[in-house]
This record gives structure tokens, sequence and C-alpha cells, in this order.
């Protein structure tokens, strides 16, 4: 049954889980440099006329968010997961709450490297799109399990009518 509603809020989830790693997460101005951080990568996008890196790009190499990456793959990969658990239910509902933790995870890592990116740079953080995405995640997993319960009740009351 893939064209419930929740496997919809599903693949609206598994998109904007996608899209996230095209987007900048948050935006570092400052009079030498110009950084955007990514879900993948921090790029500096300062321009350099001796074509070298600059010492703030080199500082912001340690910060390689490698692991937010691999959290946002294994929410992805889960949330396909659970489009095709359509038969079991609750299976569906737990594997969505463990989306939803993950997802604040993913949250919690992007705010803790933006402020050492913050603190590296000496500026702040000007967020962008990309930061948006994990929190539409969030809701989309929540009115899918919202669907998912309400279908498991539906089922649930048929065995009673028998």
């Amino acid at each position: 049954m893939l064209q419930r509603i929740q496997t919809i809020f599903l693949f609206l989830a598994l998109v904007s889980g996608i899209v996230i790693f095209l987007f900048p997460i948050a935006t570092f101005y400052s009079d030498v440099s110009f950084f955007k951080f990514y879900l993948c990568t921090v790029r500096d996008y300062a321009p350099d006329p001796f074509n070298e890196m600059s010492t703030a790009s080199q500082q912001a190499n340690w910060l390689y968010p490698l692991s937010l990456s691999i959290l946002q793959l294994i929410i992805v990969l889960l949330a396909l997961v659970t489009i095709f658990k359509f038969k079991k239910r609750l299976l569906q509902i737990r594997l969505n709450y463990l989306n939803i933790f993950l997802t604040v995870l993913l949250v919690g890592g992007i705010f803790y490297f933006s402020t050492m990116l913050e603190e590296t740079f000496e500026t702040t953080a000007q967020y962008g799109i990309g930061g948006v995405f994990p929190l539409v995640s969030i809701i989309l997993f929540f009115l899918a399990n919202n669907y998912i319960k309400k279908d498991e009740r539906l089922i649930r009351s048929t065995y009673r009518l028998r």
C-alpha cells in the first residue's frame, strides 16, 4: 500500500534528507574570510590572490563534519527502508521514532559544529536554508507516525467487529 498518505510524508522526508546535502547550512563572514558550512564540508569562498590556503581554512579542515554526513545518510536509508515496511505498521512506527531521534542528534551536531566554527573564525553564523530541512523532516516523521497509528487503530477496530 504505497499510496497511503504516510508514505507521501516519508517520501518527502526522504527528499528533504537528500536535498540537505545541496544547500549550505550556515555562512560565516569576516573581514578576511568567507566560509560556507555544508553538511559534508566547510568551503572557503574568500578570494585568495596568492593561491594559498588561508590560516582560517587550515583551521577549518580539522572540523570536517564527516560524522554529520554519515548520520544523515543513515537517516535517509532508514527512511527508505521505512517506506517499504508498510505491512508491518508497528515496526514502521518504531523506525520513525528512531529517525526522529537521529534527526534531533543531527540538528544538535549541526549547531555544535557551527558554534565551533563561530569560535574558530570569530564571527557569527548566518543560518541558511540547509538548516531548515532537518526540522521539516522531524515534522514529516511525526505526521507519518500519526497516520500510521490511525491505520493501526482502524485495523484493530475491524478485528473487534468479527
